[in-house]
């Protein structure tokens, strides 16, 4: 435990950064949407003596980092994986991270028979910090299902957890050294190292990719029946809008795009005939009957443009 402090003091107070805060200011994104970084961990135990764990870290839904459990040594998976963290901060945290798998899988296995864990079990946790409050998050899962998370303060069993998840919350609860470094890492260390990265991967973070789609024949639904699958990749960021068309609606579409453009076409000409068309009166010929006879003759023009609408409109109704 006191290595794990030394570790721990060279890693999150190596000295005095004013830069790091400032980072993080001017890369906060929307309140609606906070980006975080996101340390994954799944421990499968089969037995007693056989466990294997894997581990990852996420820059939102972008993985940036994996662990190489033969090695024991962090991958970076980006060129700007590495953030703002100096080569001594990174292998102060690498060094952690390989004390932590190894007492976690021994200290798992010998825990399992006091709290009753039943073999062949999975545990999962993720842990991490956002840009915004609450900035700090480690939520542990057993067997699939919430068992327990760490308040910043406290461990809390989830809701439904049964008296499994009490008794192991009472324990950890005991041990203040554990809450100081899990303090000092998610609260210190993981905004860091996420405003470090966001700063070395704007580029990349900022980038638009414009997805591709394309269709393959899936498994016929019946007889005579054809089931067609739509795949969109390649896009960045993740959201995404797409829309099926079916039957002749993109025909019809390019009919109504057809429809204004002719009607257009129409009353410009319409437009361009009645000043050719109007007649000359002489001075002091009757006003209201000029106006008159230009409205009765539009009214005429607007009557022929209405049928040959309706008629266009009857086609497509057929074939819609």
């Amino acid at each position: 435990m006191l290595l794990l402090f030394l570790l721990f003091e060279g890693l999150c107070c190596p000295r005095e950064n004013t830069a790091a805060p400032q980072a993080l200011q001017s890369y906060r994104p929307a309140a609606e949407d906070p980006l975080s970084f996101r340390m994954l961990q799944i421990s499968s135990f089969a037995n007693h003596s056989w466990a294997h764990s894997e581990g990852s870290g996420w820059l939102g839904d972008l993985q940036t980092h994996g662990w190489d459990t033969v090695t024991g040594t962090i991958r970076f998976l980006k060129p700007w994986s590495h953030g703002n963290f100096s080569k001594q901060e990174l292998k102060n945290l690498q060094s952690l991270f390989q004390l932590y798998f190894n007492g976690f899988v021994r200290i798992v296995q010998a825990s399992a028979g006091p709290f009753q864990l039943e073999y062949p079990f999975e545990i999962q946790i993720l842990a991490g910090c956002r840009m915004n409050a609450p900035q700090i998050f480690l939520n542990m899962a057993y067997q699939g299902s919430d068992f327990l998370s760490f308040q910043g303060i406290s461990w809390e069993p989830s809701p439904g957890a049964g008296i499994q998840a009490q008794n192991v919350c009472k324990v950890l609860n005991r041990y203040l050294d554990i809450k100081e470094i899990l303090q000092s890492l998610l609260g210190h260390t993981c905004p860091r190292f996420l405003a470090g990265l966001m700063e070395a991967g704007e580029s990349e973070l900022k980038r638009k990719v414009k997805p591709e789609a394309w269709l393959s024949r899936g498994p016929s639904p019946g007889p005579g029946r054809l089931q067609l699958v739509c795949h969109v990749s390649g896009f960045y960021p993740k959201p995404v809008w797409v829309m099926w068309m079916r039957g002749g609606y993109s025909i019809f579409l390019i009919l109504i795009c057809l429809i204004v453009i002719v009607n257009l076409v129409i009353l410009v000409v319409v437009h361009s005939r009645l000043k050719k068309q109007s007649p000359v009166f002489p001075m002091g010929a009757n006003t209201q009957d000029t106006n008159n006879s230009r409205h009765h003759f539009c009214l005429a023009q607007v009557s022929w443009i209405k049928n040959r609408f309706l008629k266009w409109k009857t086609r497509l109704n057929q074939l819609s």
